[in-house]
């Protein structure tokens, strides 16, 4: 009686959906995902081109860069943004309060709004830069890649464009990862595009050319 093994839809180790539930690796976090079956071994035209991206002298440095991810830096902006805001609240409350409270007297009010705003100010200026420390400690993989379909989303946040892109790793993995659009002056990259990937999960951080 013969028996099939069950095809493996997610990562048991980052629980990331995979695109090619017949590799032997994981795109999103490079674990092994069979251990007891024999590995298929991947090793067509694409997978030997990327490979010799290896060998290219300006490798060593795209592999030790460690990019900021666009999503992050666009949170950051608006809570930088929003902190300053506030904080010119704040301020203007509190002079306000210091003129009424030397011609009327003590007005409660006031100062409890203004420390209100400022405590509000200090968080959101603070934030940027936990949400930073957050993303760098997600393990970064540098892969040579291949961009083999691009989508794209309009945000249901407001935050832009989103694309996603299958690509198509050295190792003879695949996945989809998603990465904001960078804005009207940054084309992204097309099908058949090749260079460096960075990945934090399902995310792709950045993506660069060696030329």
């Amino acid at each position: 009686m013969s028996t099939q093994t069950a095809v493996r839809t997610h990562c048991p180790n980052c629980n990331a959906k995979l695109h090619r539930p017949d590799l032997s690796l994981c795109a999103y976090c490079a674990m092994p995902l069979s251990i007891t079956d024999k590995p298929v071994v991947v090793d067509d035209e694409t997978i030997q081109r990327l490979k010799r991206m290896r060998e290219h002298a300006a490798f060593p440095a795209a592999m030790a860069f460690t990019p900021r991810s666009a999503m992050v830096e666009t949170r950051a902006a608006k809570l930088l943004s929003l902190g300053s805001t506030l904080g010119v609240v704040a301020l203007l409350l509190t002079a306000v309060a210091l003129v009424r409270i030397s011609r009327d007297g003590w007005l409660a009010p006031l100062p409890i709004a203004a420390a209100v705003f400022l405590a509000t100010a200090i968080v959101c200026l603070t934030m940027p830069r936990v949400l930073r420390a957050q993303d760098a400690a997600r393990p970064t993989l540098r892969r040579p890649a291949l961009v083999m379909l691009r989508r794209s989303e309009t945000s249901a946040t407001g935050a832009g464009t989103i694309y996603f892109f299958t690509l198509r790793f050295d190792d003879g993995s695949e996945g989809e990862f998603r990465r904001l659009g960078q804005g009207t002056m940054s084309e992204p990259m097309s099908n058949g595009y090749s260079g460096i990937a960075y990945t934090r999960g399902e995310d792709l951080v950045d993506f660069r050319r060696l030329a």
